[in-house]
């Protein structure tokens, strides 16, 4: 049997401490330690006289870093490391870190263009781009063109630092070696008569220290025309931009549609940058927006499906009219009792009637609701995907809502629309250690979210269509080693993270259904979850000095994942569909780290 040292307590054996022993003891925390093999019941006694186990199933794993906020050129910086062959290093794992990226750089405009004017703050008077060099002021957007399967990489925003009247606009920024999306947009909208469309560069290496002189080429044009066949002034104040079909970013500038003298037909001439960098040669969208406040749709047209005999120029004529809004009025109410609730409510628009099948139709609505639980929004006769999530005293207890709404044409006053919050749904279970003899007192039990359950379309996304993602959950391990989750229904990972300081590793299960199935429609009962031994991983973590050598990190927050395809683990990152946290640490202040890495993703034991 292992020993275990319990925190404010005496040294236990686990052949005198059992979970009802452990129960009277409230505040003790379970420690991983032992003298010899003999004290372990399971694993064997190893390094700093803990058990643990060399027979892991892991073999890859993906290291996220982030240094500590200070003032060195990486403070902030997030680096993601993959490692293959981790289990041939019998225990050793130096992490060292590429060189950051230093990049500087400035944006110009073609010689052969005008010299852009931007609109004050005031929104009225105007300046140009005084700077002797053509270099203009931007805002520059760089992301990974890679997405790391469902693992937050933050955009790095950098504006130019340079007041207006200097003699150049410049940018710097920091970032891991890589490649990237590069995004560039005017920091201020320009004038009308000589516009600055933003222009993408995808898939860009920085690697080492980088000067990005990006010179802006003279803009193409594409002239839209749009028949208005009621013409009823209907399309009056409504705008149309360029979007590229990769990234829902926009690649032109934006312009309101100019009606004809009979309002017959709209038009107007975007001005865009074509994606650098595009291999794939995607099309672009075309984006009809409407005015501020007007229930209408964002139509979305296939710039391909518009050109049919020029490149330049396109006609949209299949618009004869617009849906006329419908006013719904509702209430959102706890299915049990039944009392109104607050909550926030979004409808999305799977289907807008009266729109042709041919085009892509966006159209969504929030509202916050208050404690009478009414709510009153204009929206478009159509389908929509309707969600509600509790807020305030009520957001604990009750689970988000989604359901399914058919708003008709008619009447054009619909009352009665009631949205039920059932209760939160349980996930229970006992943690015990790996002798499976001692409750997991103070741990932490987290249910978050699978990524791959909740992968949307970048389009989408930017047009303002958010999945609707369940709520993450935590709670700490009572003494008896029980615990209780409550949940929205969905997807989740679980885990049980141990106390940093005890020498256990977490506990993993992927993908765990919460009310989606009947086995689960009252919330998993999980029983009795056994910790895994832990595979103990020691290294430097290190980044290239300014002299030779390497120059150790301390401080740094080291999370270690493992690739997953459809719930279990991979060792190809190539067909992952999400990587899933299985450890955490940080480095000492020599840079040292210990990483205790599960020996494997535990099951579920629900049916």
């Amino acid at each position: 049997m292992s020993r275990l040292l319990l925190a404010g307590a005496c040294v236990w054996v686990l052949t005198a401490c059992n979970v009802a022993s452990v129960k009277e003891q409230p505040n003790v925390i379970p420690q991983n330690q032992c003298t010899s093999d003999a004290d372990c019941a399971v694993g064997s006694c190893g390094g700093k006289g803990t058990c643990r186990t060399t027979k892991g199933t892991f073999d890859t794993l993906l290291f996220e870093v982030t240094p500590p906020a200070d003032a060195t050129a990486i403070a902030g910086v997030q680096f993601l490391k993959r490692i293959d062959g981790v289990l041939a290093t019998n225990g050793a794992l130096d992490l060292p870190l590429d060189l950051v990226a230093q990049i500087s750089g400035r944006v110009t405009r073609s010689a052969d263009t005008c010299v852009p004017q931007f609109v004050h703050d005031d929104g009225v008077t105007s300046y140009a781009t005084d700077a002797s060099d053509r270099t203009i002021p931007t805002l520059i957007t760089v992301t990974p063109s890679s997405g790391a399967l469902g693992l937050f990489s933050s955009p790095v925003v950098v504006p130019d630092d340079t007041a207006r009247n200097s003699s150049t606009y410049k940018f710097e920024l920091s970032v891991p070696p890589g490649d990237y999306d590069i995004y560039i947009q005017p920091k201020k909208q320009p004038t009308s008569d000589c516009p600055v469309p933003p222009q993408l560069l995808r898939r860009q290496a920085l690697n080492g220290t980088v000067t990005l002189n990006i010179a802006l080429p003279a803009p193409q044009t594409f002239g839209l025309h749009v028949s208005w066949v009621p013409a009823d002034g209907a399309l009056d104040g409504w705008s149309v931009d360029m979007l590229d079909s990769i990234s829902g970013r926009a690649i032109s500038n934006r312009l309101p549609l100019s009606p004809n003298a009979k309002g017959t037909e709209y038009s107007a001439n975007l001005s865009y940058l074509p994606v650098v960098g595009d291999a794939t040669k995607t099309d672009q969208f075309i984006r009809l927006s409407p005015p501020d406040g007007v229930t209408a749709p964002t139509l979305l047209f296939a710039r391909t499906g518009l050109g049919l005999f020029s490149a330049s120029s396109g006609s949209i004529d299949q618009l004869s009219s617009l849906p006329a809004p419908v006013h719904v009025a509702g209430a959102v109410t706890a299915r049990v009792t039944p009392e109104p609730v607050s909550a926030t409510v979004t409808l999305v628009a799977t289907k807008v009637t009266g729109v042709d099948p041919g085009v892509l139709a966006s159209f969504v609505r929030t509202v916050d609701v208050g404690q009478n639980g009414a709510f009153e929004l204009d929206v478009l006769p159509g389908t929509y995907r309707v969600s509600a999530v509790p807020s305030g005293s009520s957001s604990q207890q009750l689970a988000e809502a989604n359901t399914v709404w058919d708003v008709g044409t008619s009447p054009t006053v619909q009352a009665g629309k009631v949205i039920e919050l059932n209760d939160t749904l349980p996930i229970t279970g006992v943690a015990v250690d790996p002798s499976g003899s001692i409750g997991m007192t103070g741990a932490q039990v987290q249910a978050v979210p699978s990524p791959s359950s909740i992968v949307t379309d970048v389009l989408h996304q930017a047009l303002g269509e958010i999945a609707v993602v369940p709520r993450a959950s935590s709670t700490i391990v009572e003494s008896s080693g029980a615990f209780k989750l409550k949940v929205d229904t969905g997807t989740y990972d679980f885990s049980v993270r141990p106390r940093s300081t005890s020498g256990f590793s977490w506990l993993v299960i992927p993908s765990i259904p919460v009310g989606t199935t009947p086995a689960t429609s009252n919330g998993p009962g999980l029983n009795t979850l056994t910790l895994p031994l832990p595979v103990v991983y020691t290294g430097t973590l290190t980044v290239p000095g300014s002299k030779v050598g390497m120059t150790p990190i301390p401080g740094a927050q080291i999370a270690a994942y493992v690739y997953v395809k459809n719930g279990e683990y991979t060792s190809d990152a190539t067909s992952a569909d999400s990587v899933l946290q299985v450890a955490l640490t940080r480095s000492d202040n020599t840079g040292t780290f210990e990483i205790l890495i599960p020996s494997g993703l535990s099951k579920s034991p629900t049916p």
